[in-house]
Parts: C-alpha cells; sequence; structure tokens
C-alpha cells in the first residue's frame, strides 16, 4: 500500500493544531471553572467538541491504514507502522510528541472534570441546606443497592 507522506504530515499537523487548541481551551475553562463563572463555559464544551471531532476523524483515517496493514488499530500500532516504514520514519518524533500533548490534555481535562464534580456536590448541598434537607450517609439495601435517607429540619416557623 502506497501511502502519501504530505498528507500523513498536514494530518499530524492538523492533529498538533487542534491538540494546541485544545490545551489553550482547557486551560480557559480551568480558570472560569476556578473563579465559578458559567458564562463562557457553554462556549468553550462547544468549541472542545469541533476540536474532538476533528481529531476522531482523523483517528478513523489512521485506523483505515492500520486495518489494511494489518497492523494493530491503535497509537502503538501507528508508531509501528512509522517505525517501518522509511518514509514515515521522520514522522515518528512528531508522532510521539502528538501522543505526549493528547495524553496531557486527558490529564487537563480529567483535572476540570474533578473541579466540576466538586462545584456540582457543593450547588447539591446548598441547595440542600435551603431546602431544609440535612443529608445523611448512604445506606444499602439487602440487594446492594443504594439508599438515600434524609431527614428534614426547619429553617423557621412562619
Amino acid at each position: 500500500m502506497s501511502l502519501d507522506t504530505t498528507l500523513l504530515r498536514q494530518m499530524l499537523a492538523q492533529d498538533s493544531s487542534a491538540i494546541e487548541q485544545l490545551k489553550q481551551l482547557l486551560l480557559e475553562e480551568r480558570e472560569q471553572l476556578a473563579q465559578r463563572k458559567q458564562d463562557r463555559l457553554a462556549i468553550i464544551a462547544e468549541q472542545k467538541t469541533s476540536l474532538v471531532e476533528q481529531l476522531s476523524h482523523n483517528s478513523k483515517q489512521r485506523m483505515k491504514v492500520l486495518s489494511a496493514l494489518n497492523l494493530p488499530a491503535n497509537a502503538q500500532g501507528w508508531d509501528l507502522f512509522l517505525q517501518h516504514n522509511t518514509l514515515t520514519m521522520p514522522l515518528r518524533e512528531d508522532w510521539q510528541q502528538l501522543v505526549r500533548n493528547f495524553e496531557e490534555c486527558q490529564t487537563m481535562n480529567g483535572i476540570n472534570g474533578k473541579l466540576i464534580a466538586r462545584s456540582q456536590q457543593t450547588l447539591n448541598h446548598m441547595l440542600n441546606l435551603i431546602r431544609g434537607k440535612v443529608a445523611t450517609a448512604s445506606l444499602y439495601t439487602a440487594q446492594g443497592l443504594k439508599s438515600e435517607q434524609t431527614s428534614s429540619f426547619t429553617v423557621a416557623k412562619a
């Protein structure tokens, strides 16, 4: 199977650009979450989705090439492909950098996810206080299902 190395180079450049943009969006998202500013988060989410779709499209193209060559359809398979072809060997370092940047994005996304989860917990706790509900420990039924036990108290009487 002959491959157009120019096309491969373009795909790597597109992915590198998308990953860098994604990293910037994740940093901006973290700042917005830390400052509890919700106004820009929807726009950031849309931009992230667009970049992930672009990365997914190029990933599918790589998987097609790997499948045609009977190589594992994953990052290691692509690395093997780049190593074993003299025309693609110069692209290997760019590929490895792309993988490192992607892993960095995954870590950043995980941190942002934890910030979101913590904000949700705080918000739920405050709402429960406003509603007059006291959270108690979760109990498990005989079937192993989680059951929430809450009690109420009155904040004020009219």
